[in-house]
């Protein structure tokens, strides 16, 4: 069986709008591809790797943001880029992200075609790869100095992220999230159920029942919890209250604007949700509400 490792080199999947797409549209080209897999006797491995520092920028010689590489070969032939105001913003300078070029147009969001036939040709030609002198880019080196310094270590977004101290076997992580504002405690009101808040709610029940210390606050049912957490009232005084939700974990900020995943959930409670007869959490939501 032949080997094939696929890598996702991202700078955000919380704000960067390209990034998210392209996270997406490579999903959706592995799926149709999984069949042409299996004939070919192909094994694939995908790794998704978000470049937080330089340091990681170094190790994996990230040359822009995003970048799909097969077996270390970058899938793009051709190197642009153009300015994204979403990774500007994270920084507070202007940045540059990648363009991919199909057929003779240039996209910031790759069609399915694009991600295929790009991930088909690296394997056909089976071409060698290159260990070229790798120097960070200059604009790759301003992201990460904006950003930096713009999220003052208290977002979570970059190395300090990695400095959390997670407790021991027999001592419980405390897990915080605060939320906006929301119709009820778990925001699953009316006929047409956010699914992102079903998973999360679902999650943390399940991990709730294993003894997991997990506390949920929205602006609504809990205004006062905002005010007097010191670091979540920092947090929302500078960001607003739009930069919701934010996770805290033994009193620090391990990630904003987003949820946690699944994996996130389980590393930082400790706790594998699912045991190997049930890998998923589609059983739907157990808890109360409006």
């Amino acid at each position: 069986m032949k080997k094939v490792i696929i890598d996702f080199l991202y700078l955000d999947l919380n704000t960067c709008k390209r990034c998210i797409a392209t996270d997406e549209i490579l999903k959706k080209a592995l799926d149709i591809l999984s069949p042409v897999f299996k004939v070919l006797d192909y094994q694939v491995k995908t790794n998704t790797v978000n470049i937080r520092t330089r340091e990681l920028a170094e190790e994996y010689k990230f040359v822009t943001s995003p970048t799909i590489r097969v077996n270390g070969i970058d899938i793009c032939n051709e190197f642009k880029e153009n300015d994204c105001k979403d990774c500007g913003d994270l920084c507070g300078d202007n940045v540059n992200c990648r363009i991919f070029t199909y057929e003779g147009n240039e996209y910031e969001q790759p069609p399915v075609p694009a991600i295929i036939d790009g991930i088909l040709k690296v394997l056909y030609k089976q071409e060698a790869h290159e260990d070229k002198i790798y120097t960070l880019p200059q604009n790759l080196d301003k992201f990460f100095t904006g950003k930096s310094n713009s999220c003052d270590n208290s977002c979570g977004c970059n190395e300090s992220q990695q400095n959390i101290q997670l407790k021991g076997e027999n001592e419980m992580n405390e897990i915080k999230i605060y939320e906006p504002a929301m119709c009820c405690s778990t925001g699953l009101c009316g006929v047409n159920i956010n699914k992102e808040l079903l998973r999360v709610s679902t999650t943390i029940n399940a991990l709730q029942k294993k003894g997991v210390k997990i506390e949920r606050y929205n602006l609504s049912n809990s205004p006062k919890e905002f005010i007097s957490n010191k670091v979540v009232n920092e947090y929302i005084n500078k960001n607003g209250t739009k930069a919701l939700p934010v996770i805290i974990v033994n009193g620090e900020i391990v990630k904003m604007k987003a949820y946690p995943t699944n994996e996130e959930f389980e590393k930082w409670s400790g706790v594998k949700l699912y045991n190997n007869k049930d890998q998923t959490n589609s059983s739907g939501y157990v808890g109360g509400c409006c």
